[in-house]
């Protein structure tokens, strides 16, 4: 009775620990001070921290199906006089096959996985917390799908998503109930990336964004076209160079009317962690911040 104890006890925890390794976890630690000039609580500047934890798990069906999940943990204060906070994102399940993968739940929607040859939308390149403005994503933050990532949205992050890769391609569609569809394309070929991004716009007028992205080993050039919401056309220019042991990048454009530039640079630490100063000016409001991030 007891080998047989012993020997069902050993069968369970060989399983949980078959599950274990389908269970990763990633994520990112920063810390720094930011200014920005529209201030906030009777102040321009603030201390800012977050600590952010990636549960992803995968597992390997039969029939060359593979099978993911995701969820975030987000703990982070703002410095503005803001209690700290700490939430659990929604979730996203998916399967895979043969460079298929249909995805259900709280996701970035077709334009911003796919529809930008470079950054995240073409631009969010400035300071260490990845942009306060983002004026080198040409406006197109705010009219694209974005997953819910710091306070829970029980519906507005829920959607459906199908992508397919082969190769240096990749094509993309989203649609949200009562909601926008997305579509959008990639493709690299040698150094150079183009992209094309389209959303009907949901409620309201749609958009649409071409991009182009050389890469040249030590540095980089960058520009971005949008349409967006039927009521400006938005533009960036960027680039980036190995300078000094680190990056520097820098980037110009019109955004909404406005004025838009920027200048960052990050300087690696080593153990992926970066040291990193930018500063950015759209229209009126320049907002600047220097802090650490690091990945895990």
């Amino acid at each position: 009775m007891k080998k047989l104890l012993l020997a069902s006890t050993a069968l369970v925890l060989s399983a949980g620990l078959a599950h274990a390794q389908a269970v990763t976890i990633t994520g990112e630690g920063r810390m720094g001070v930011q200014y920005d000039n529209a201030g906030f609580g009777g102040t321009n500047w603030r201390t800012e921290q977050r600590l952010t934890l990636n549960f992803n798990v995968s597992v390997q069906a039969d029939h060359g199906l593979t099978f993911g999940a995701w969820t975030r943990a987000r703990m982070a204060t703002t410095g503005w006089g803001v209690a700290d906070f700490g939430v659990f994102t929604g979730s996203r399940v998916w399967v895979e096959s043969n460079g298929f993968r249909l995805t259900f739940g709280n996701q970035d929607g077709a334009f911003r996985q796919v529809g930008a040859s470079h950054g995240y939308l073409g631009g969010c390149g400035i300071g260490y917390e990845g942009g306060q403005q983002c004026g080198d994503s040409a406006g197109l933050l705010g009219v694209t799908q974005g997953q819910a990532n710091a306070i829970p949205v029980p519906f507005g992050a829920n959607r459906i998503g199908i992508r397919y890769t082969n190769g240096d391609y990749t094509v993309a569609a989203s649609a949200q109930r009562a909601g926008a569809i997305e579509v959008a394309a990639r493709a690299r070929i040698d150094a150079f990336t183009v992209a094309i991004g389209y959303t009907d716009g949901g409620v309201g007028a749609s958009s649409y964004a071409l991009s182009g992205h050389y890469n040249g080993g030590s540095w980089g050039v960058g520009a971005i076209i949008a349409r967006v919401a039927g009521v400006a056309t938005n533009w960036s220019l960027s680039g980036s160079a190995q300078l000094g042991g680190g990056r520097a990048y820098a980037y110009v454009g019109r955004v909404f009317g406005a004025n838009a530039y920027g200048l960052n640079y990050g300087y690696g630490l080593g153990g992926g962690a970066t040291l990193t100063a930018g500063a950015e000016r759209v229209g009126a409001r320049t907002t600047a911040s220097v802090g650490v991030a690091f990945n895990f």
